[in-house]
């Protein structure tokens, strides 16, 4: 069964194996956000400073419906990965079959749904106002989202193929997408002049050229994936555990998604010079969490297929490994990031306040994303160990600190739009506390699904 992964974690250096397979997805995710830049910067130099407001605040409601993709993804991936490093490859099989059938019907649902309530999504829920704003953001949605089922194939996808060791598919998957991305927002928004559709439009037509990308690359690069006559299964088994790994992962990125929609709601209260910062600080900020992100990637693999081997103590050297590796990489992103503040937030056509609010929320966090980063490398660890109920504590607490600091500074103590970045540290503070104690406590090692006599 050579060919049923590409990468076994279970043995030699854990530092190489974590760092090794994380940098494809750190690159992935560089080029993701990339082309998320690219959006930003065509809207806003060559449509205006409202539809860069308008497809923001349309990015963080499409959030929701992502972490949706994202949470039962990793979940199924969390259950796969442990079935490998078990070497139970039949159960990976059916695991597999039954993860595609439930995650793609999932995202045909929510593709319908966001079709129909992108308005009232958008106003009601959002707080966007009607105007010109609310016009083109309802614009901008509807037609995004049509590619909600592309993206829950591509994350299903992606999911599957990290879980037995092979993290540099999703580097060519985004490749891929990117450079249609970047190609199409150039001829659909500054040739064409389709404004916000076209951006919308872009990004869809690239979904769907990674969601094809990816599923084609599966079943040729991996014979165990190749489905014959009544192999592709769905069982109720597979689809209750990937439930129960999948709800709390799901839970977990559906409440940073709320945290930001609450936010984005404050934000929006602050009027369309403060949108236009929050719009830009977000996608600034992002590239920060490229890293760290990536290496949490790394370590919940690493994690799972060592989990489901029974190598406790290998886990335990690659956590100590990738915290040292992530604090060398946040502190030189922070550095980096304040002395350069303000040149990259002109490349989203700022000016005036808004791009005073965008230099001061991207130098304002500089010094604290360390905290972040320390935390999301122990999140990764415990959803690869299956602790995925401990994960999801931890991002509630954090995000409940967060909305409640700021809409109290704001509501309470009358603080501007500081207020926005300034509890964002205050939530991280809790959440790094929370997840050393659980460490170090070490619930986390009995919450495999493979039990180990």
């Amino acid at each position: 069964m050579a060919a049923v992964g590409k990468r076994d974690m279970t043995q030699g250096a854990e530092w190489k194996h974590i760092l090794l397979f994380s940098l494809p997805i750190m690159a992935g995710n560089l080029l993701q956000q990339l082309y998320n830049t690219v959006d930003g910067i065509v809207v806003g130099n060559f449509v205006s400073q409202n539809a860069l407001a308008a497809a923001g605040t349309s990015g963080t409601l499409a959030f929701l419906f992502l972490a949706f993709s994202i949470g039962f993804g990793n979940g199924a991936g969390i259950m796969i990965a442990q079935l490998f490093g078990a070497r139970q490859y039949d159960e990976l099989k059916s695991a597999v079959s039954t993860s595609l059938i439930l995650l793609v019907g999932m995202g045909a649902v929510f593709s319908v749904f966001g079709c129909v309530f992108a308005r009232g999504l958008l106003h009601g829920l959002m707080n966007v106002a009607e105007g010109e704003v609310l016009e083109l953001a309802v614009e901008y949605f509807t037609i995004y989202a049509l590619g909600f089922i592309l993206q829950f194939i591509y994350n299903t996808v992606a999911a599957i193929l990290r879980a037995v060791g092979d993290s540099q598919a999703t580097l060519y998957f985004l490749l891929v997408s990117s450079v249609i991305n970047i190609g199409l927002d150039l001829l659909f928004v500054i040739s064409f002049r389709w404004g916000v559709a076209g951006a919308a439009i872009a990004t869809v037509l690239s979904q769907l050229g990674s969601a094809a990308v990816s599923v084609a690359y599966m079943f040729k690069k991996y014979p165990i994936f190749r489905f014959a006559k009544g192999e592709f299964v769905f069982k109720r088994e597979k689809c209750i555990l990937c439930l129960r790994l999948g709800v709390p992962n799901t839970i977990q990125q559906s409440i940073v998604s709320f945290g930001n929609i609450f936010m984005q709601r404050l934000v929006n209260s602050f009027g369309e010079a403060a949108m236009a910062a929050f719009t830009v600080g977000v996608r600034l900020e992002s590239y920060l969490f490229v890293p760290a992100v990536g290496l949490s990637v790394g370590v919940s693999n690493f994690t799972a297929q060592n989990v489901g081997a029974g190598e406790i103590d290998r886990v335990k050297r690659g956590s100590r490994a990738s915290v040292g590796i992530v604090l060398i990489i946040a502190f030189t992103l922070e550095l980096l990031s304040y002395i350069f503040a303000a040149p990259l937030a002109r490349l989203f056509g700022v000016e005036g306040e808004a791009l005073t609010l965008s230099i001061s929320y991207i130098r304002f966090l500089s010094f604290f994303f360390w905290m972040f980063a320390v935390y999301i490398c122990y999140s990764g660890l415990f959803q690869g160990a299956g602790d995925v109920i401990f994960a999801m504590a931890g991002s509630l607490l954090s995000l409940a600190v967060r909305v409640i600091a700021a809409y109290t500074m704001v509501r309470v103590f009358g603080v501007d739009f500081s207020a926005v970045w300034i509890a964002m540290p205050i939530g991280w503070i809790f959440c790094l506390a929370m997840a050393v104690w659980r460490y170090l406590s070490g619930g986390w090692q009995e919450k495999g699904i493979v039990k180990h006599g």
